[in-house]
């Protein structure tokens, strides 16, 4: 599951549709917003990963302010600190971050599988937060209208190689919101690839590894905007979580 912020409803409308068909789950991958849906999926929360996404709160979960360099998402991270916990923890569960060092990017991989929570938690809080380095004078309003990850991304790199952001855990996304290695190194039967867009192209080092018909890509027919990222609407959300599941369900 790739990062993509509040069109996350989608790929958790798809979660919930594949749990109704009891489709269980050997490995989860995902990247930030993929990476905080996963967690339902580790955790075995899937009937509160659907209240969460149709009836989110756009002024709690979406209020999100900007501190320092980064989108705050303590209240996101809040959410899964709620959850029951599963003690067995029988699914592997990776998600990818980017360390900053040195003035140079790295992407991190963790297997988080049989980690307590607050640790697994805070794998997952690098990997949803957002660098933001913007001009104090701009809204967050603005911020959140104009937002473009990919050139948010771009300005980030410049701000690395300046030193702005030494020693930081950010957004895996930054570098790879495609995180699919896990399944080379451990194969599967069967494998979802949830995608936040339209016109999903699988990887070729994916297909050296599988036959294209033990891959099953789920993705949206909605056009979503660069925007869309930081919408949490109850609205839009809750009609992208529909989306997701009916076109598992249908």
């Amino acid at each position: 599951m790739p990062g993509g912020g509040a069109k996350g409803a989608f790929a958790a409308g798809v979660i919930y549709g594949l749990y109704e068909k009891k489709i269980k789950f050997d490995i989860v991958a995902g990247t930030s917003i993929g990476a905080v849906n996963g967690y339902f999926i580790y955790t075995e929360n899937i009937r509160k990963l659907k209240e969460l996404w149709i009836n989110i709160d756009g002024d709690e979960l979406g209020k999100r302010k900007i501190c320092g360099k980064v989108v705050d998402n303590s209240q996101l991270i809040n959410n899964l600190n709620n959850l029951d916990e599963n003690i067995e923890y029988k699914t592997d569960f990776y998600v990818n971050y980017v360390n900053t060092k040195d003035n140079k990017l790295r992407e991190i991989v963790t297997n988080v599988k049989g980690y307590k929570s607050q640790l697994a938690l805070s794998y997952i809080k690098y990997s949803s937060l957002l660098p933001c380095n913007v001009d104090q004078e701009v809204s967050f309003d603005q911020f959140v209208n104009t937002f473009d990850s990919k050139k948010v991304f771009e300005t980030f790199k410049q701000d690395v190689l300046n030193g702005e952001y030494e020693g930081y855990n950010l957004d895996g996304g930054i570098l790879n919101n495609n995180l699919l290695s896990p399944f080379i190194y451990k194969k599967v039967d069967k494998l979802f690839i949830i995608a936040l867009k339209k016109g999903y192209i699988i990887p070729e080092y994916i297909l050296e590894h599988y036959n294209k018909d033990d891959i099953i890509v789920i993705e949206p027919d909605t056009d979503m905007k660069p925007s869309d990222t930081l919408k949490f609407e109850k609205e839009f959300c809750k009609s992208l979580f529909y989306e997701g599941y009916e076109k598992v369900i249908n």
